[in-house]
């Protein structure tokens, strides 16, 4: 690189850095950024006066005179307003989005259903239209749009913006250019970011949620379909062939007799599915007819039962609901385990319907591992239910995107 192209890249990175400085204290004095970023009072005025003009920096009031006296300085603030990014979450029924300042507030959510294996064009165009209809009614300028984060469920090439294959839209085929399908409908400024959506779940757990704190986290998404997340050193990690995380297809149950959507028996996925619970409640209840489930446990009506009425008729301590959780449990600790074994982390976070069955099955959980991990590990590993709920996927992606534009 010539020097002047190295004079530009240096002028860039100190930009970048004292805004970071703003943004992480929030209000400063020119004087104070001069003494925290190692650089001339000159140097920060300009870069103060670069981002003003930009709109990302504000004058919030006068500071303290000095002792000598003197005019009072300018206390300049990150104007978290001053930018907007959207997030948006592709489950197998809905799309869900969210727009929010640079401070990751959400300023606004909408969603839209989808149809079972809705065809890809249909879904792009409830992109677009989602997209336009959160700068419409939280009445932003599009042009302080920094980006778009959109996450799906499925194998996802990050780098090239291309979903490999999704389980709920095979109709979409394999090897999906969804990045630059997006890119082409929206203003150019606009970046734009597509990921798996687990991995989503992790970057919001570490930026919003319980794992601020941490460097090492797994994310678990599981009940219907199962797939994490995976934070080694504060990064998120994909892998060579960006397939890291897929902890659902880890087969722990050969013998089991339910196929997996990837065509093998036992998948950790299957062994915790909903569709099993409910198959275990189905196969058991003769053996306990005083169940308060048992009236709905017919071959009709069984499609119908909701998680959450086997949740509460767990936590009455319905025998026959303690039975089928029971089973879960065990595929969950056994799995959680194995996770454990290989990534050693700090924590692990669970997130999905079963966040919804309560304080004792969670409790059950972390017992379960203690009894069948290492000894040397098994009370390092903090495995909690995650407090972000449904938005975690698209505060996530919002926030990943916030996160590679101050990077």
């Amino acid at each position: 690189m010539n020097p002047i192209g190295r004079q530009k890249v240096l002028k860039q990175l100190n930009r970048k850095r004292i805004l970071n400085l703003l943004r992480e204290a929030n209000e400063l004095s020119v004087a104070e950024l001069a003494e925290k970023a190692n650089l001339s009072k000159p140097t920060i005025m300009k870069v103060m006066n670069y981002y003003i003009e930009k709109g990302l920096v504000i004058i919030s009031g006068k500071g303290s005179s000095t002792e000598e006296g003197g005019k009072k300085p300018n206390i300049y603030k990150f104007n978290k307003n001053g930018g907007y990014s959207v997030g948006m979450a592709i489950t197998a029924s809905k799309l869900k989005s969210i727009i929010t300042n640079l401070q990751g507030d959400i300023l606004l959510n909408i969603e839209q259903s989808l149809k079972a294996n809705e065809e890809l064009d249909s879904v792009i165009n409830k992109i677009l239209d989602s997209f336009n209809l959160l700068i419409e009614k939280a009445n932003i300028d599009i042009k302080k749009v920094i980006g778009v984060g959109v996450g799906i469920y499925g194998l996802t090439d990050y780098d090239h913006g291309i979903v490999f294959y999704s389980p709920h839209y095979s109709s979409w085929g394999k090897n999906i250019p969804i990045r630059n399908m997006l890119k082409k409908r929206l203003p150019k400024n606009i970046d734009m970011i597509v990921d798996n959506l687990p991995r989503f779940q992790v970057f919001a757990e570490k930026t919003f949620g319980a794992a601020k704190q941490a460097k090492s986290v797994v994310s678990i998404f599981a009940g219907y379909g199962l797939g994490s997340g995976i934070l080694i050193n504060d990064d998120i990690v994909r892998g060579h062939h960006k397939i890291l995380g897929e902890v659902g297809h880890m087969i722990i149950n050969p013998y089991e007799e339910l196929k997996c959507l990837c065509g093998a028996k036992g998948c950790f996925e299957v062994m915790v599915s909903v569709d099993r619970l409910k198959k275990i409640l189905y196969s058991n209840k003769d053996s306990f007819k005083d169940s308060i489930l048992y009236n709905n446990l017919t071959e009709e009506a069984i499609k119908d039962l909701k998680p959450e009425e086997i949740f509460n008729a767990y936590k009455l301590k319905d025998k026959l609901a303690i039975f089928a959780m029971q089973d879960i449990i065990n595929w969950f600790a056994i799995g959680l385990s194995n996770i454990i074994l290989i990534y050693d982390p700090q924590m692990i976070i669970l997130h999905g319907i079963y966040t919804k069955a309560g304080d004792n099955f969670l409790k059950e959980i972390r017992n379960k591992v203690e009894a069948i991990s290492l000894a040397s590990i098994k009370k390092e590993t903090k495995i909690l239910f995650s407090e972000l709920g449904d938005k975690a996927g698209v505060l996530g992606a919002a926030g990943y995107v916030i996160n590679k534009f101050f990077a």
